[in-house]
């Protein structure tokens, strides 16, 4: 019975920290990833003539806050073709500045956006990347949450503090609870919305 109750918990802990994406316009969505973790793990790629992939940051579209930030992601979202990817995600590509843009319905900043090291290689890995257990197990915990009772609904018992490293979380569940809740966490180097994949969430 306690075994059946903690998986339940578990599987409540996990989706909390990924169905909360309650936005559904770009501009939307580009509010929250535009003042969520990308602008504090990413904002630094964006200033003018930062090179990545051997592609400069264009002067005209420099971001120095997270509104221009916002308006970036937003006329990527709203002008670039979007592909839908596993785990019910979209992505969005723009060759001119070499940013990819993550909307993820289940994290509660609406995804990510960055402008990845090796360019759009990195964005056609993505689109050829297949189904991975972990994008299955976190579309069937959320659809598993949807089903229970409200007598099994408890808050989660993490809560926002110092830590911000992979190094400082005991397990899977606790560093998704600060990658999508809590401020200033660097567990997420990638920006794919899954925390500490070499320690916990393999």
């Amino acid at each position: 019975m306690f075994k059946i109750f903690y998986s339940a918990l578990l599987i409540i802990f996990t989706v909390s920290a990924y169905a909360e994406c309650l936005v559904t316009m770009p501009e939307e969505i580009a509010n929250k990833i535009a003042h969520g973790h990308a602008w504090t793990n990413h904002s630094s790629e964006f200033v003018e003539k930062k090179r990545i992939a051997n592609l400069e940051m264009p002067e005209s579209r420099k971001i120095t806050n997270s509104e221009e930030f916002q308006n970036h992601i937003n006329t990527i979202m709203t002008t670039k073709t979007l592909k839908i990817i596993p785990g019910n995600r979209k992505v969005y590509w723009d060759d001119n500045t070499g940013t990819i843009v993550f909307y993820d319905p289940y994290s509660n900043d609406c995804g990510t956006a960055f402008r990845p090291n090796d360019g759009k290689e990195y964005y056609e890995r993505v689109l050829a990347r297949k189904e991975s257990n972990k994008d299955r197990s976190k579309m069937e915990a959320y659809q598993s949450s949807m089903k229970m009772t409200s007598q099994v609904r408890k808050k989660s018992n993490f809560q926002c503090d110092t830590r911000m490293h992979c190094s400082q979380m005991k397990s899977c569940e606790e560093a998704t609870f600060f990658l999508n809740n809590c401020p200033n966490t660097k567990m997420d180097g990638n920006g794919d919305g899954i925390p500490c994949e070499k320690q916990w969430c393999k």
